[in-house]
C-alpha cells in the first residue's frame, strides 16, 4: 500500500511541476472569491495607486515638454534680437569707422607715413616693411 501511495505522490509531483500554475490560479481564485479577505481591495488599491502614478508620470512629462517648448521659442526670440542688435551695431561702427579714415585721408593726403602710422596706432597694427627678396645667389 505504501508503494502505491508513493506512485501515486510522484505522480502528483510530476503533474504539479508541469502544470504549477493551475493550482495557484485555483487557490487565487478561491482566496479573491472569498468576502471575508481584504486581498481584492489590496489588489485594486494598488493597481488605482499605480494609475495614479503613471498619470503623474505622464502629466510631468507633458508639462515638461511644454517649458521645453517655451523656453526654445524665448530662446529663439533672443538670439534674433541679438542678432539684429549687433547688425545694426556692426553697420553703425563700419560708417564710422570709414568716416574716421576718411577724415585721416584728407588730412594726412600730402604724408603718407603718417597716415599708415595714424592708421597703425587707432587699429594696433603691426607694420612690416616690404622686403626686397631677390636673391641672385
Amino acid at each position: 500500500m505504501l508503494k502505491k501511495q508513493m506512485i501515486a505522490l510522484k505522480k502528483i509531483w510530476a503533474f504539479l511541476k508541469t502544470y504549477w500554475y493551475i493550482p495557484v490560479l485555483i487557490i487565487i481564485a478561491v482566496v479573491l472569491k472569498t468576502k471575508d479577505n481584504k486581498v481584492e481591495e489590496i489588489l485594486n488599491t494598488a493597481r488605482d495607486s499605480h494609475k495614479k502614478q503613471i498619470d503623474a508620470i505622464e502629466n510631468a512629462e507633458k508639462e515638461k515638454q511644454k517649458q521645453k517648448i517655451v523656453i526654445e521659442k524665448e530662446y529663439n526670440n533672443a538670439i534674433e534680437k541679438i542678432e539684429e542688435n549687433y547688425s545694426k551695431s556692426n553697420e553703425t561702427m563700419k560708417k564710422e569707422e570709414k568716416k574716421y579714415i576718411k577724415s585721416l585721408v584728407k588730412e594726412w593726403s600730402d604724408d603718407p607715413d603718417q597716415l599708415a602710422e595714424r592708421i597703425l596706432m587707432k587699429y594696433d597694427f603691426v607694420y612690416v616693411p616690404k622686403t626686397n627678396n631677390n636673391n641672385s645667389d
